[in-house]
C-alpha cells in the first residue's frame, strides 16, 4: 500500500511567503494560494511583484486586504479601489492611506 506524502501545513507556505530568497515569480503560487494567512504574508512583502499587489486587490479575506494596505508598495490605484470596499474597515484604511501616503 502506497503512503501519502505529509500533508503541507499552512504555516509552512507562510514561511516560504516570508522566505527572503523567494522572489519574484516564485512567489506568484503564495500570491494565490487557498489559505488567506499566506496571501498575507505576499501582499505584506515590499519586494511583491506588482502584478501581484493588483491581483490581490481584489481578494474577499479582510486579513489580506489590511496587508496590502500596509504596503508601502502597493498601487495608488488599488488603494484607490480599495476606498470603496464595502467593509467599512477596509474603506476606512484605503480612504486614511490616500490621505496620508500619496502627497
Amino acid at each position: 500500500m502506497m503512503s501519502l506524502p505529509p500533508a503541507r501545513d499552512a504555516s509552512d507556505d507562510v514561511l516560504r511567503a516570508l522566505d527572503p530568497d523567494v522572489t519574484g515569480s516564485a512567489l506568484l503560487p503564495y500570491a494565490v494560494h487557498r489559505t488567506a494567512e499566506v496571501r498575507a504574508a505576499v501582499a505584506a512583502r515590499a519586494d511583491c511583484p506588482p502584478g501581484a499587489l493588483i491581483s490581490l486587490g481584489h481578494d474577499h479575506d479582510v486579513v489580506v486586504l489590511e496587508a496590502l494596505l500596509r504596503n508601502v508598495r502597493t498601487p495608488s490605484s488599488v488603494v484607490r479601489a480599495l476606498a470603496d470596499h464595502r467593509n467599512q474597515r477596509i474603506s476606512d484604511l484605503a480612504v486614511q492611506r490616500l490621505r496620508n501616503g500619496y502627497r
